[in-house]
């Protein structure tokens, strides 16, 4: 856990900032309806989970591109950190679905990240939140492999294939069919490996340095054109143009994450701030994770409980909340296991790699 400022010079705060504002993109598109009719371009919101995944990619991009990796020491400290706060959360939502006799219904399949094999009622039955856990998980079982045989070498093979994996999978999806195999497949690692890929590539050109203002420049027009195109062909007449709907509802997670990683590139590497601005990026990279899996709980409770809040009222009450409990469970539970299990993978590394 980062406790000053000068020790968290080591972090990029940036990143830390950026995972912040993707968890508060998120909670947006799903407390949008809470002020406004539901659907329209809110929608688009959705797209801070590719921001995440762009994130990801470019945090462990020096694998990609020949750093060593140690598989025990990099598995246990992945699970450490994704485990214990997410098992914490899923036992809340299971509590909330109480006295439901199907409150653990699926309860095995969302503790071994299985959830989003089935159907949508499975992957969305506590917190739809959770579907975009299992290709992560998915990317770190897979990140070691893939840096053991690219060492540092073929990046652009495996982007290239990723992406034409990607289109070729959301081309056989069928949208009236969620859980055909394509379309399961398309939120899963071979669909979303791509978006990880542009995290990677965005950490080879951030390194690269120039043209920062440009590249940032780039990507917000990118992600405007595809909020246009979002808002225009998806959320305001689904069924116009049906194909192109489909083709561009199948597409426009990797078009945002395009943006995304464009902005990423320009913004990363630059030195850190300091004072509050600093303290801000930094609490939004705490908090992000906890924000993330337990926004939707306060939406729950809302309801199950009767608060009497309505509007931009219950907007900021659920905000504050869960930016509240975020706060908690970070310094009780997720920093601590966060901590143990990069201890635990001293233990385990090779020397030569410790």
């Amino acid at each position: 856990m980062i406790s000053s400022d000068s020790s968290a010079q080591t972090e990029d705060a940036a990143i830390e900032g950026l995972r912040g504002l993707a968890a508060l993109v998120v909670v947006a598109v799903h407390f949008a309806p809470l002020v406004t009719p539901a659907g329209g371009p809110w929608g688009f919101a959705a797209s801070g989970v590719d921001l995440f995944f762009v994130l990801s990619g470019f945090v462990f991009a020096p694998y990609f591109f020949g750093r060593r990796l140690a598989w025990a020491p990099h598995l246990v400290r992945r699970a450490f950190r994704l485990y214990p706060l997410y098992l914490t959360a899923l036992a809340v939502y299971v509590l909330l679905k109480l006295p439901d006799p199907a409150a653990t219904r699926h309860l095995a399949e969302h503790v071994f990240m299985l959830h989003t094999l089935r159907s949508p009622e499975v992957a969305f039955f506590y917190n739809g939140a959770f579907w975009s856990l299992p290709p992560e998980v998915e990317f770190y079982l897979a990140l070691p492999l893939a840096a053991g045989l690219l060492r540092g070498r073929g990046f652009g093979m495996l982007f290239a294939a990723a992406l034409g994996l990607h289109l070729a999978l959301v081309a056989l999806a069928d949208g009236a069919q969620p859980a055909s195999p394509a379309s399961i497949a398309t939120i899963h690692l071979p669909g979303l490996l791509v978006e990880f890929c542009l995290g990677a590539a965005a950490w080879q050109l951030a390194r690269e340095g120039g043209a920062r203002r440009l590249r940032m420049l780039a990507g917000l027009l990118v992600l405007a054109v595809m909020l246009w195109l979002y808002s225009t062909y998806i959320a305001e007449d689904p069924a116009r143009a049906q194909f192109t709907a489909h083709w561009l509802a199948g597409n426009v997670g990797v078009g945002a994450a395009c943006g995304y990683a464009l902005v990423v590139s320009a913004l990363a590497g630059r030195p850190n701030p300091s004072g509050w601005r600093l303290r801000l990026c930094l609490l939004g990279g705490q908090l992000s994770y906890g924000v993330y899996l337990f926004h939707n709980a306060l939406l729950q409770m809302r309801v199950k409980y009767g608060w009497p809040i309505d509007g931009w009222v219950a907007v900021a009450c659920c905000l504050l909340a869960t930016l509240a409990l975020a706060w908690v469970l970070h310094h009780a539970i997720e920093a601590p296991a966060r901590d143990f299990g990069r201890n635990l993978s001293r233990r385990l590394a090779p020397a030569r790699l410790a």
